[in-house]
Parts: C-alpha cells; structure tokens; sequence
C-alpha cells in the first residue's frame, strides 16, 4: 500500500465490500453502484477497498435516498457530478505542481512527479481549502444570478419560455489556425499556447460577467444571461486575442435563445446554431443570427453589419450579421 495515498485518502483500505455491507445494512449490489457513481473502480473480490470515511460516504448518500430528501437518479446525476468535477481538478492541480517542480528544481517530468507524489500530502489541506472556498463563491454568485433572472423573467417572450426552460447568450470561440499554428511545436510549446489561450479566455469570460462551459483546447464555449453580456465577451475575445502577438487570433460565433441545461453543460438549437456561426466567421470577426441581431441592435455599443443569407448545416438558411462594437456616429 501506498502511504502517501492512505494519508490524502485519510486512512487505509481495511475493509471488503461484504463487510461494508455488512456494517452498513445497504446490499453489496448498492454499495457498488454508489461507489461507481463516484467514478471509482470496482474493488477485487475479497480485496480491502474501503476506510470508514468511505463508509461514511456511501450511507450518507444511501439515506438521502432512503429518507426521500432526494430521488435515486437525482442523487446519482450529483455523485457523478462531484466526481467527473473533482477527478479533472485533481489531475489539473497534480500536474500543475509537476510543472513547478520541474521549473524550480530543474527536473526531467519523471522526476519532477516523484518530487510531488512527496509533497502533495502537505499540501493537500490547502488544496482542499481552496476547492471549498471557491465552490462556496461559485454557488452564492449562483443563487444571486438566478434570484435576479427570476425577478425579470416576465421580461422574457412568451414564446421563448414554453419548450426550453433557460434563455441563454451561447458563444464560441476558437482559435484561427491553430492547427498549422502548432504544427511544428513540442509538447513544452504546445502546453504554454494552450495555457495562454485558456488563461486569457478565462479572464475575459470572468471580466464580462459570463461563465465558461468546456473548453476544447483551441476553443472554449461560454454563456451570460443577457445577450448584451454575451455580446461585449464576444468583442472582447475578437479584440484582446487578435491583437495578441502570442496566441493565433479567433472567430466567434454567439447566438441568444433557448437552452436545456445538464451535467453543468447547455444543449438545443442555440448551441447548434452558435457553434456553426463559429464555423462561418472570419479571423478576429463575430458573428450572430437574425434573432440575435435583432435583441442587440437596440444597443448603443454595438454595431451590426448585415451578410448575404448562407445554407447552415443542421439548421438551414441562415441571416447572419457581423458584430463589431460602435465607435462613433454612423
């Protein structure tokens, strides 16, 4: 056994899934389905896979069920949530002080991870202290922004609150040729593009209000709950990156409609339309659809160019407009 694990995991697997089950009075076929929803794997018959903090686990989200504060498929769409969120955290932060180590020690990447594996464990509370801060600051920004979207939602159009429930400002941004861009970059090149470009896709969503959705290595998506939002983060990344010496400048595409909302992810035709709009646009250019337009035009910072009616794969015609930002009396 690992002791570095055991001390970030607060103690050693000591138990078996029978005695788990045992314990706990939850049958070996729940425990495990608990524990896949987790993300982690399926322990070895008879093999010790559980500490009590495991079994703490694994009741706690049993009786949530069991006393109907939640149902089963809300409680495991959660579980499965924490884990998809906090196993990439992990791996982000793990190899982000693998990037340090071998910085500051002058280390190969092999080396610089047996100088983490011994000093993550004394890091681990502070990591951990940082995930809750911020988790706690992303929720209440959260409960803000809906309690001030409930209050104007009788602003919205009738129409556009029947089918999907959430009306939403979906942009995309991705990087003009990157690929020939990273063409001939090795993997140390390569990262610090990639890094540049999220860190400043990052600050711009952030800066303007907005929330970032995926990130696609050479692309990022995005939402704001005002199309006028949506608009400015969609500017700035046009501006910012194209007069960015170090990153390839982007397109964007941004589309302002009606959403569903899953597994902190968006889907319908607005993301369909927003990402094809991306596809369409020229170097350091923005482009939305009619209705977008329409929503934006009304806004004194903006500016929009009508262009020639195109096929759209998936979606059909299509009047887009260029969005650029006014400048002064047309």
């Amino acid at each position: 056994m690992d002791q570095r694990a055991d001390t970030i995991a607060g103690a050693p697997a000591v138990l078996t899934l029978e005695e788990v089950a045992d314990q706990t009075g939850i049958s070996q076929d729940e425990v495990l389905a608990l524990w896949r929803c987790l993300g982690l794997p399926a322990p070895e018959e008879g093999a010790p896979a559980f500490n009590a903090a495991d079994v703490e686990a694994i009741t706690a989200a049993h009786e949530v069920v069991l006393y109907e504060v939640l149902g089963r498929d809300t409680e495991t769409s959660l579980l499965r949530a924490v884990s998809h969120t906090t196993e990439r955290l992990a791996w982000w932060q793990f190899e982000t002080l693998v990037d340090d180590a071998a910085a500051r020690y002058d280390l190969d990447v092999q080396s610089a991870r047996l100088v983490v594996l011994d000093q993550v464990a004394d890091l681990a509370d502070i990591l951990e202290d940082q995930m809750m801060y911020a988790w706690r600051k992303h929720l209440a920004g959260i409960i803000r922004s809906i309690g001030a979207r409930i209050a104007t939602a009788g602003s919205w159009p009738e129409e556009m609150r029947e089918n999907f429930p959430l009306v939403r400002a979906v942009g995309f941004a991705d990087m003009v040729g990157f690929t020939a861009a990273s063409a001939g970059l090795g993997a140390a090149e390569l990262d610090a593009l990639v890094q540049r470009f999220t860190e400043q896709s990052r600050d711009i969503v952030a800066q303007g209000g907005g929330r970032i959705v995926k990130e696609m290595g050479d692309g990022i998506m995005f939402l704001t709950d005002e199309p006028v939002r949506g608009a400015l983060i969609a500017l700035a990344f046009a501006e910012e990156l194209g007069a960015n010496d170090d990153l390839p400048p982007v397109r964007v595409g941004l589309s302002w409609g009606q959403v569903l909302g899953r597994f902190g992810d968006v889907f319908g035709p607005t993301v369909n339309l927003a990402s094809r709009l991306t596809d369409l646009a020229g170097r350091s250019q923005v482009w939305v659809d009619s209705r977008t337009a329409e929503v934006l035009e009304a806004e004194a910072p903006l500016r929009l160019v009508r262009l020639e009616q195109v096929a759209v794969e998936g979606v059909g015609l299509v009047r887009p407009y260029r969005l650029e930002r006014r400048l002064g009396p047309d």
